[in-house]
C-alpha cells in the first residue's frame, strides 16, 4: 500500500562496528609491519595485503554514495496513514482521539546524507536507509507513543497528505506546522496544499 510504512525499532545500547575502524585499524597494523619486517617471504605477503587494502579502499570510496547506511535496529510491523484514522500494527486510532501530534518526514532510501568530501578518510555509506522518519502523538486518554518508520522512496510521504489535511481541519495541528513538516520546495506546491486543505 502506498500509504503504508514499515515501522523501524532502533537498537538501544547496542554498538555496531564502524567500517572505518574495521578498515583503518588493520591497515595501521600492516603498515607498521611493512616498515619493521623485512624478512622474506613475509615482506612480500605484507606487500600483497597492502595492495588488497588499496583496492578495497578505492572500491569503498568510489561506491560511498551508492551504498546504503546499515540499519541499526529492526523493521517490524506497519504504520498506515489514512484520511480518518491511523493504523499501528492493526490497531486503528481515530484521528479525533489524537490530542497532539508531531512528525518528521522526508528521509528516504537512497537520499544522500551529505556532499562527498574528496579529502575525507571516511568510508561509511552516504545513502540513507530511510528510517529517520517519525511520528509522536498523545491521545485524549493520555497514552503517548513515538514511532519511527521507513520511507521507501522520495515521494512516498505524499500519501500522508490526506491524513495531515484532516488533522488541520479538526485543529489538532496548524497549517503552518504542517508546512514546516513538509518543507515544500516551491511556492506553487505550498499554494496547492493550502487549497487542498480548504476543499
Amino acid at each position: 500500500m502506498y500509504n503504508s510504512f514499515q515501522i523501524f525499532i532502533p537498537n538501544k545500547n547496542k554498538h555496531t562496528l564502524n567500517i572505518n575502524l574495521i578498515y583503518y585499524i588493520p591497515l595501521a597494523v600492516f603498515v607498521t609491519l611493512f616498515f619493521n619486517m623485512h624478512v622474506q617471504p613475509y615482506h612480500n605477503i605484507i606487500n600483497l595485503i597492502l595492495i588488497v587494502f588499496l583496492i578495497v579502499h578505492i572500491y569503498l570510496r568510489v561506491t560511498r554514495t551508492d551504498r546504503i547506511k546499515p540499519i541499526k535496529g529492526k523493521l517490524e510491523g506497519f504504520i498506515v496513514f489514512e484520511k480518518e484514522y491511523l493504523i499501528v500494527n492493526n490497531t486503528k486510532i481515530d484521528l479525533s482521539e489524537i490530542q497532539s501530534i508531531q512528525l518528521s518526514i522526508g528521509d528516504f532510501i537512497g537520499e544522500l546524507y551529505s556532499r562527498v568530501n574528496p579529502h575525507s578518510p571516511n568510508l561509511i555509506p552516504l545513502a540513507s536507509n530511510g528510517t529517520n522518519n517519525w511520528i509522536e502523538y498523545c491521545l485524549q486518554n493520555g497514552v503517548k507513543n513515538k514511532i519511527f518508520f521507513r520511507q521507501e522512496y522520495e515521494a512516498q510521504h505524499e500519501s500522508i497528505y490526506p491524513f495531515l489535511r484532516t488533522l488541520i481541519q479538526i485543529k489538532t495541528i496548524t497549517l503552518s506546522e504542517v508546512l514546516k513538516i513538509l518543507d515544500f520546495e516551491s511556492d506553487y506546491n505550498i499554494q496547492s496544499f493550502k487549497e487542498s486543505v480548504n476543499n
